[in-house]
């Protein structure tokens, strides 16, 4: 993941988790911002990490927090919120949801088409398959699933098991048991959302998903150290970094993390040499977000290539024993570096 770094005071009251989900960044010059005695910050939690804006001018903190409790609560896959309703209704009945929830699942259906479907949005019966749902995740087990359960997840994991109606901003589950999840585009959806409340001008972080107007100094985590594999320094820009670091445990030595493969496996489990991080970079935050879940799936090949030149996007790949670029990544990788 990326990192961030503060020079005058640290971050209190964020879990573990959401410390290693921190993006380091630092300003390149005393004013991170224009106008630095006006600055304004506002953090706190949600979708399962932190937020942080940084931003001049109107005060839109009360705007900042309402968005973000919103986005929460129906984002949430097995919350009372639109997802978790959608998730929890009988088949064809429809689901009215907010604007935002639609908009977020009218993106995330488009990205998963395009990317057939390696980037899956419905892929939440896996997810509680693998014991990754929020409800019974642990960072341990002592079994893995059955192919034969799996088999059948695979079978209702699929955007096609859900009809969005763009007429009443509805959504209606077409099978038994299919479920959708936000969790791998909703960080970077809120992220947009915040950088469009503060006129594009500042700093939107949620969840370590960036959307920035000025000059920053960004680090990628070393997904098998405390180090770190690249830095580079970006402006108008957002950024989003996926890997197998974030959410996992270990079964029989191997490692099982939560990015689930079209073939209902984690991404890479079959792999001698499997991606381990993902950093995106582009216009949209919720693109980037998506993205790096899509690229963690495909590895290094034509299509992911295809893929991030249809959305005007770079990345930075790193695979257990080295890395690939594919575009014209800001990322500058480190000298030397080893991941084992």
């Amino acid at each position: 993941m990326l990192h961030r770094r503060r020079t005058s005071r640290t971050r209190k009251g964020i879990t573990a988790t959401a410390l290693i989900l921190l993006l380091i960044f630092s300003a390149l010059s005393a004013a991170l911002l224009s106008g630095c005695n006006s600055k304004r910050t506002v953090t706190g939690t949600a979708l399962g990490s932190y937020y942080s804006v940084e931003y001049n001018g109107k005060n839109s903190d009360k705007e900042i927090e309402a968005l973000m409790s919103v986005l929460d609560a129906d984002f949430a896959a097995e919350g009372t919120g639109d997802i978790g309703k959608i998730n929890t209704a009988p088949v064809g009945e429809p689901v009215k949801v907010d604007e935002y929830t639609f908009a977020a699942l009218k993106l995330a259906f488009g990205i998963s088409t395009n990317s057939s479907g390696a980037f899956n949005p419905a892929a939440f019966p896996l997810t509680k398959l693998w014991r990754f749902a929020p409800s019974v995740y642990t960072g341990t087990a002592s079994s893995l699933p059955d192919a034969a359960d799996i088999e059948k997840a695979v079978l209702i994991s699929s955007v096609s098991c859900f009809r969005l109606n763009e007429a009443d901003f509805s959504v209606t589950k077409l099978v038994e048991g299919a479920m959708l999840d936000l969790g791998a585009i909703g960080k970077g959806f809120a992220a947009d959302r915040l950088f469009e409340i503060i006129d594009g001008k500042g700093i939107a972080d949620a969840g370590a998903t960036f959307r920035v107007s000025e000059p920053v100094k960004m680090y990628i985590q070393n997904p098998r150290g405390s180090d770190y594999v690249a830095e580079a320094t970006v402006s108008n820009i957002a950024v989003s970094t996926g890997g197998d670091y974030q959410r996992y445990y270990f079964v029989d030595g191997k490692r099982i993390h939560h990015i689930m493969g079209k073939d209902g496996y984690p991404a890479g489990y079959f792999s001698e040499n499997p991606v381990v991080s993902v950093t995106v970079t582009g216009e949209s935050a919720a693109i980037c977000d998506a993205l790096s879940t899509a690229l963690m799936v495909t590895g290094y090949c034509p299509e992911a290539e295809a893929l991030l030149e249809l959305y005007g996007c770079q990345a930075l790949l790193f695979t257990e024993t080295g890395y690939y670029e594919i575009g014209d990544s800001p990322f500058e990788v480190t000298k030397g570096v080893k991941l084992n």
